[in-house]
């Protein structure tokens, strides 16, 4: 009897020492996976930011969903498809001439992450600004552009 009394100890023992392990790793990788999360998208962020300012919408073009909505000071607003939006966002970037952009703040909200900051341009001799928002949203595992707004 002892032995089997023993043996329910250390099983049970055991059992939960497991069990606590398990729960640490879960929050360790919670809080990883959070953190991969932020950098990633701080990732993104800096690749947009660098593409606005040296107008090559192709080393941001990757993340643009397949329908993102854009609303532009030039008028142009509404759905678009990616390939469409890259070529909207090319010809705003050599309309209104970067100046200086940076992102100003950076949020995220579950699986929406949203960007804003100051777009400075210049056309035709003068300089003015504009609200540059945009909006990523994560679908299964990428990051997507989902709403551009320069207004």
């Amino acid at each position: 009897m002892k032995t089997l009394f023993q043996y329910t100890i250390i099983i049970l023992s055991t059992t939960i020492l497991f069990s606590n392990l398990f729960a640490q790793q879960n929050n360790l990788q919670k809080n990883l996976n959070q953190k991969n999360k932020k950098a990633l998208e701080s990732t993104i962020f800096d690749e947009i930011e660098t593409g606005i300012l040296s107008n090559d919408v192709k080393s941001f073009s990757q993340y643009f969903s397949p329908q993102p909505y854009i609303s532009l000071i030039n008028g142009v607003n509404g759905y678009y498809s990616s390939n469409q939006t890259f070529y909207i966002i090319e010809d705003f970037l050599n309309t209104f001439k970067v100046v200086d952009f940076n992102f100003d703040e950076k949020k995220t909200q579950e699986s929406v992450s949203f960007g804003k900051g100051i777009y400075y341009f210049e056309k035709k001799g003068k300089r003015e600004s504009a609200n540059l928002y945009i909006t990523l949203t994560k679908q299964g595992s990428r990051w997507y552009i989902t709403q551009i707004s320069i207004n």
